[in-house]
């Protein structure tokens, strides 16, 4: 029962930061390059900003990614495979999922080569940084347990 809350909280706190990050993202890069009087995104509604729908659809993204980042950072892969290879999976993971939702809702406009250049610069820097964090964190946190297990072998040799 302990790991189904585990993956629940692991989930809903991806799902909060995906979709938070993925939203400010997106009206960032709606602001910078949207041509308000031509847009020709399922994202944005002409001279208003993000669509409703486009909220929603973000969410959905954003459950499904949050879903592969629980399956790919569960007990289950976490003996069998590397954080490298973890984070290759995921990355060509949400590049296919988010291509899907690309076609699917008409994000942006299939046939304009700048856009999908503009999407895969953005989500190299996106996943990029976020890779980051997490090996930060992960070192970060192995000092941390190597501090203690030094510190708990020490006072198990004392005693």
């Amino acid at each position: 029962m302990d790991e189904k809350k585990s993956a629940f909280k692991l989930f809903y706190l991806n799902l909060s930061s995906t979709f938070i990050s993925s939203v400010m993202a997106i009206v960032l890069a709606g602001m910078l390059f949207v041509d308000s009087e031509n847009v020709q995104s399922g994202l944005f509604r002409l001279g208003e900003g993000l669509a409703y729908e486009g909220v929603i659809q973000i969410f959905l993204w954003s459950c499904v990614i949050s879903g592969l980042t629980v399956v790919l950072t569960s007990d289950i892969w976490f003996g069998k495979i590397m954080l490298l290879w973890r984070a290759a999976v995921l990355m060509f993971l949400a590049v296919a999922v988010t291509a899907l939702f690309v076609f699917v809702f008409r994000w942006f406009p299939l046939d304009v080569w700048e856009a999908w250049a503009t999407f895969l610069a953005f989500f190299i820097i996106g996943f990029g940084g976020g890779l980051a964090v997490a090996v930060a964190k992960t070192k970060i946190d192995d000092r941390r347990f190597n501090k203690l297990l030094s510190e708990y072998k020490s006072k198990k040799k004392e005693g």
